[in-house]
């Protein structure tokens, strides 16, 4: 028995019953997938054979869900397969950045960067560094009393000499999200954040 938890999100056509992972899957021949008036469904599985097949006390009555835990848990054994080599190669990455951090006497601290002054932040204006993710703020505090300002960007920054350190370290980072026993502590590098608001950070 393999002891996974894997959810499975799919959709049911609410005119005809079809059951599918998109739109298109349950679309209508000649249909737009866009509109398909659809039911949103989920599935978790924590058990499976030792085949890899859902079990039978597990199992839902649409095949292409339970095809698609296996193909999800399939998946998931590959990427653990991996990760003892992924996770020494993102050490390895790791240290040349926190090392060139260090030798360079960078800082890793927090950067506000306000619009209203400055105006749209973008890496010409912070020669020598290379933006290479950024996320919104998904704050419940614009929903009420900031409600008036842009939710805040938050860039994170390495020197561009580290560039493609950074960027396969990240890609190794985001293949193992759902890999529980990967070494994030131990994977992780040093970075700057701008901070890119309209407001001070309350």
């Amino acid at each position: 028995m393999i002891n996974k938890t894997i959810k499975v999100e799919y959709l049911i056509n609410k005119v005809t019953g079809k059951v599918g992972l998109t739109c298109e899957d349950i679309a209508e021949p000649g249909q737009e997938p866009y509109m398909v008036d659809a039911i949103d469904r989920s599935a978790t599985f924590k058990k499976f054979k030792n085949n890899g097949q859902v079990s039978k006390t597990e199992a839902t009555k649409y095949d292409v869900v339970n095809r698609q835990a296996e193909k999800q848990l399939a998946d998931l054994l590959e990427i653990e397969s991996q990760r003892e080599a992924d996770e020494a190669r993102a050490k390895e990455l790791a240290r040349k950045i926190n090392y060139y951090f260090r030798d360079n006497h960078l800082s890793s601290d927090e950067v506000e960067w306000a619009i209203i002054d400055k105006g749209s932040f973008y890496d010409a204006k912070t020669p020598g560094w290379v933006t290479i993710k950024t996320k919104t703020s998904h704050s419940n505090w614009y929903q009420g009393a900031g409600g008036l300002n842009s939710p805040s960007l938050y860039h994170t920054q390495v020197p561009v000499a580290v560039e493609q350190e950074a960027r396969e370290l990240q890609a190794i980072r985001r293949k193992h999200q759902n890999d529980f026993k990967f070494d994030f502590f131990g994977t992780d590098y040093a970075k700057r954040i701008i901070r890119e608001a309209d407001h001070e950070n309350y």
